[in-house]
């Protein structure tokens, strides 16, 4: 068995940030899409990957990045047995450098084309589950009492638990009384967590957090960078969820030494792709330190692949994942469905990432390379 074709797919995605300091800072508005990636073997079998790249504003990668990343490393992939995922896995990280959003829809096809050539759903081919569900998290819209309120009664009906709350769009000093109107509203068993999406300055947010230091809450990536970040959780001993400027591996490990993090967000691209993201998540069970797994965006494909990845962690250590499905963009025809707030793989799971991927809505390739 040998892979002999890779097809790339561009896709448009429109992503709603009306909730996030972007729209007021930033006046290009890049056109977002979902790279596909398609692996072909000589028997027939095929593999799919997806990445939705941050717009460059948000996170340091292009689209075009992802494409021409996959593009280089096309070679030692092309002609290769798809069960020996380890070697073709070690020649792409020794071929390409950085561009973890190439390596997330690449390597998460290989894995796909794996699975499949050993018959097995992916978390099987991982070493099986050990969740058997997973908590799902709801993006809450900050309006009047009466509106946030309504909100939360919404979600909470749809049997959500884990909510997070943007903030940072407006002046630091009026995040406060949103943080303090949202903690009146939790209930004891809710996890909630703020995001100003990097908004704050160091000293912006130790106003903030000083402020609100009764409730104690969980506040997620408050500053641009780790070292300001470092410098929030030891001047305020708050609680901190890190998400962007995890970039690896070792990162995870220093924020752990650092004393900086309760709990960590695995965006499949800034760590560095699928495999540096299962590093990370062995480090998480062995310091306990709870994981979102996730990526910027994506569709079905995205989803199935980090259930896949979440069921092999106890539950305890899954702090929440996103719900990438959207009916504006149907790109799988069987989407793993999120009931009373959870995931779950079905237990009749097909191989591989167990998702069938709907290649009416793909349009013409943009890259074709073959044997």
């Amino acid at each position: 068995m040998r892979i002999d074709r890779i097809t790339l797919f561009s896709v448009p995605i429109d992503v709603g940030m009306e909730l996030t300091r972007y729209v007021a800072s930033q006046s290009i508005d890049p056109a977002l899409d979902v790279l596909v990636v398609k692996i072909e073997t000589d028997t027939g079998l095929v593999g799919w990957g997806e990445v939705c790249s941050a717009p460059p504003y948000y996170l340091p990668e292009l689209s075009a990045g992802a494409r021409e990343g996959i593009r280089h490393v096309a070679p030692v992939v092309l002609g290769r047995d798809p069960r020996q995922v380890a070697a073709i896995l070690a020649g792409i990280a020794a071929a390409l450098r950085g561009h973890g959003n190439a390596k997330t829809a690449l390597e998460m096809a290989v894995w796909d084309l794996c699975a499949k050539a050993h018959g097995l759903p992916l978390v099987d081919l991982w070493g099986g589950r050990v969740a058997e569900s997973l908590p799902v998290l709801s993006v809450i819209r900050i309006g009047s009492r009466e509106e946030t309120l309504a909100a939360f009664e919404t979600e909470r009906a749809k049997g959500y638990s884990r909510f997070q709350i943007k903030v940072g769009a407006g002046e630091p000093h009026e995040d406060i009384p949103t943080i303090r109107m949202v903690e009146e509203m939790a209930l004891p068993h809710e996890r909630i967590w703020y995001d100003p999406n990097r908004a704050w300055l160091v000293d912006d947010a130790i106003r903030v957090i000083s402020a609100v230091r009764d409730l104690n809450p969980m506040i997620e990536n408050p500053c641009e960078s780790y070292e300001e970040c470092r410098t929030v959780a030891q001047r305020t001993g708050c609680r901190i969820m890190l998400d962007e400027v995890l970039d690896g591996p070792q990162r995870f490990l220093q924020a752990v030494q650092d004393q900086v993090m309760d709990v960590a967000s695995l965006k499949t691209s800034c760590v560095g792709g699928i495999e540096a993201t299962r590093q990370v998540m062995g480090l998480a069970k062995v310091t306990g330190v709870p994981v979102r797994i996730e990526d910027y965006y994506g569709t079905g494909i995205l989803l199935a692949c980090v259930t896949h990845m979440a069921h092999t962690l106890p539950r305890t250590l899954n702090f929440g994942l996103y719900d990438f499905v959207g009916a504006d963009l149907p790109m799988v025809r069987n989407p793993l469905p999120v009931i009373d707030g959870e995931a779950r793989l079905p237990d009749d799971c097909g191989p591989g990432l167990g998702v069938e991927v709907n290649e009416e809505i793909l349009g013409a390739p943009v890259a074709e390379m073959a044997l």
